[in-house]
């Protein structure tokens, strides 16, 4: 119990800590949506102009705002963090899973690369197969959810890239995870 409550308390102070304001989508040249890129776009249309025809082919929310939950950058990436030992999806993280799967859906160009995580302590000997456990459930949880398979990539990285202190329960917390990396490419044909 105290062990669930610490690492809500992690996950909610990583969550929280953020106080600059969420990047937004903006259209680039070339009609190419990127993440807090520069501003080059004219002036926004007024309010009340009617909104431009959609053209086939052309996913209609494709230049959506995210919400910044799943907009992620180096500094504040996307990831979900799991149990010490447990490669079970933890219930805390069914929302956040459930807005990555929509991102890919709104942003038909992106692929997913998910990136396994243990901390140092963990299955000695076998902290590669926890956290491809780990990325392998999410993968699973991702495809429940309507999100095709050549969407994505998983990568297990056992305990070699730590993103906390390994010497302390916080750090050892923040090891347990799964990264989420989103990159341009293209969905293959089916």
């Amino acid at each position: 119990m105290l062990r669930r409550s610490l690492m809500l308390s992690l996950v909610l102070s990583i969550g929280c800590s953020c106080s600059r304001p969420p990047r937004v989508a903006e259209p680039r040249p070339g009609g190419d949506a990127g993440i807090g890129g520069p501003a080059d776009a004219a002036e926004p249309p007024p309010r009340d102009a009617a909104p431009p025809p959609e053209v086939a082919g052309e996913p209609p929310d494709s230049g959506a705002p995210l919400p910044p939950e799943v907009a992620g950058d180096d500094e504040h990436p996307v990831r979900i963090f799991f149990d010490e030992g447990k490669a079970e999806v933890p219930a805390i993280a069914h929302a956040l899973l459930d807005a990555v799967a929509e991102r890919l859906r709104l942003r038909p160009t992106e692929v997913l690369r998910l990136v396994g995580h243990c901390d140092a302590r963990e299955k000695p000997g076998g902290a590669m197969e926890l956290s491809r456990q780990r990325v392998n459930a999410v993968r699973r949880y991702l495809e429940e959810h309507g999100v095709d398979t050549n969407r994505f990539f998983v990568d297990a990285r056992g305990d070699f890239q730590p993103a906390g202190d390994n010497e302390t329960p916080e750090g050892r917390a923040a090891n347990r995870r799964v990264d989420f990396v989103f990159e341009q490419g293209m969905m293959s044909a089916p």
